[in-house]
């Protein structure tokens, strides 16, 4: 992942609330899904098992933070599981079409829980986190940002 989308994650997530969170984690996974897929396609092996690595890291996060009290935690549970076992087996047989299935069975589970985020007016987990203010200064080619850092930064418990 390049500097700049581990930039704008991070952007994201300090400005996110649960559901948002879960939205999140879904880019992430199909981001390195998608890292993962172009490793393949030049044959950089290595790379490749970053990537995936780094997507079961992302689904991991996911499965852990199921909350058991709702029936779908199981259902998605399952298939947290079966996607990981997948991407597990793929790390050494480098098989392109499995990757695309769980790729876009992340994304039909990503556009649901966006779907989801917009009816969710929660507070943002984080509180006390940088703001950012672009669009004040231009540059020669995008809008130059500037961060407002507080005196303390966290998580709202």
């Amino acid at each position: 992942m390049t500097r700049e989308m581990k930039q704008i994650f991070t952007r994201r997530i300090t400005q996110a609330n649960r559901t948002q969170l879960v939205v999140i984690l879904y880019d992430m996974v199909l981001e390195y899904l998608k890292e993962a897929i172009a490793a393949q396609e030049i044959d950089c092996i290595q790379e490749y098992k970053k990537a995936m690595q780094c997507a079961r890291n992302c689904i991991s996060e996911l499965r852990n933070s199921l909350d058991f009290n709702y029936e779908i935690s199981k259902n998605l549970f399952a298939i947290y599981a079966f996607a990981d076992r997948e991407l597990a087996s793929e790390m050494h047989s480098i098989k392109k079409d499995a990757l695309s299935q769980i790729a876009g069975m992340f994304q039909k589970l990503r556009d649901a829980y966006y779907t989801i985020s917009k009816e969710d007016h929660s507070q943002p987990l984080m509180q006390n986190a940088q703001n950012v203010y672009a669009g004040y200064t231009y540059g020669r080619t995008d809008v130059n940002e500037s961060l407002y850092s507080g005196a303390a930064r966290g998580y709202c418990v």
